[in-house]
């Protein structure tokens, strides 16, 4: 259920049944393990996590029972993230992109966040709510099931001016926001007179926050 759920999102899961299927699913490059608290400490998993994730200061996330003392202060003991079950969809979907967003380098720019900018990617209305020199964050409603291929276009009526953008990562916010999703990209095969008018409008707009980032998870 939650390799669909992070699927939705952008996300590439890779499922494992046992620990040892786990580990050897590590020989792989990966970003992050995400299983059961009493999964996740057997048979050495969590410290191959830690010592083969792309970013080895990225905790795992670790899911087990509501109110389980013990288990939840074992899991900060070791460094992981502990998630209470009920599990809900945006809550995974969002410790996951924060988690990312926290392992990606610094980017060469600051990110600026503006007031919900209509645009359209690939047809499909979304809203750019943050933009750096080199990319964009856009909003787009979950209700229409949808998310940007790897690489796509963005239509800025106000700009006059399409990108294409290459897909960096997906994710979404949880609480009242939670009827949106995310995606973070980074323009790509660009022209020149596009590229141009993207950096001037950037160059306009104020205000800045972290960087943003998704990949592959265990």
């Amino acid at each position: 259920m939650f390799a669909d759920w992070l699927v939705q999102d952008g996300f590439e899961p890779v499922k494992a049944a046992t620990p040892a299927a786990a580990i050897d699913a590590m020989r792989r490059p990966f970003d992050l393990l995400i299983a059961d608290a009493g999964f996740a400490f057997q048979q050495g998993l969590h410290t191959a996590a830690r010592g083969r994730a792309r970013n080895n200061q990225t905790p795992p996330i670790v899911i087990g029972d509501a109110g389980d003392r013990a288990a939840e202060a074992d899991a900060d003991r070791r460094g992981a993230m502990y998630v209470s079950r009920p599990v809900e969809q945006s809550a995974l979907v969002c410790s996951v992109s924060m988690l990312m967003m926290e392992a990606r380098p610094t980017r060469r720019s600051v990110r600026k966040p503006i007031t919900r900018l209509q645009a359209s990617v690939d047809g499909v209305q979304a809203y750019i709510i943050d933009v750096s020199q080199e990319g964009l964050r856009l909003e787009i409603p979950r209700e229409r099931r949808w998310a940007p291929p790897p690489f796509y276009s963005v239509r800025v009526p106000i700009l006059d001016v399409g990108l294409m953008v290459q897909r960096m990562w997906a994710g979404g916010p949880s609480g009242p926001a939670a009827n949106v999703s995310w995606c973070g990209g980074a323009l790509a095969r660009n022209t020149p007179r596009a590229e141009k008018a993207w950096r001037t409008f950037v160059d306009a707009v104020g205000g800045a926050s972290p960087a943003t980032t998704i990949s592959q998870v265990v």
